[in-house]
């Protein structure tokens, strides 16, 4: 039985692929890492929430584990899809991107609009107890997959 922690883990690294399996625009620029990437999707996978200042950087708040990549590493997550930012009278959000289930193809069991486009990426998991997709949840329980 996985811990919430080994959960939170699995989930915050459910963007990684293999560098060579991903088109040119899915791969993350400026110096941004995947570790970088997970680091802050682990916390935002906490409900920590990230500060957007007036000059367009986002930062974490103090005794974060994020480091000092957090700006460039939530810009890169924006353009490949695994965040979504909004901004209400409550001030920005980050959302991250659901995670689908992997039928062992990299793909998401119910293909969701936009996966093969550009620089998005999809976050996926081969255990349906991580994946938060009711479509690929339900294509399994159809068995149409």
């Amino acid at each position: 039985m996985k811990t919430i922690e080994d959960a939170l883990i699995e989930r915050s690294s459910a963007h990684v692929f293999p560098r060579e399996v991903l088109r040119p625009a899915q791969r993350l620029q400026h110096g941004v890492t995947e570790l970088d990437v997970a680091r802050v999707m682990h916390e935002l996978e906490r409900g920590v929430r990230l500060h957007l200042s007036r000059l367009g950087r986002w930062s974490a708040p103090a005794g974060s584990r994020m480091g000092n990549k957090t700006s460039p590493a939530v810009q890169e997550m924006i353009r490949t899809g695994l965040v979504r930012h909004y901004r209400d009278h409550e001030g920005d959000h980050l959302i991250p991107a659901k995670i689908h289930l992997d039928l062992g193809d990299r793909q998401s069991a119910c293909h969701f609009i936009g996966e093969d486009l550009g620089p998005m990426r999809a976050r996926l998991s081969e255990n349906l107890d991580l994946a938060d997709c009711l479509d690929c949840a339900q294509t399994v329980a159809r068995g149409t997959r």
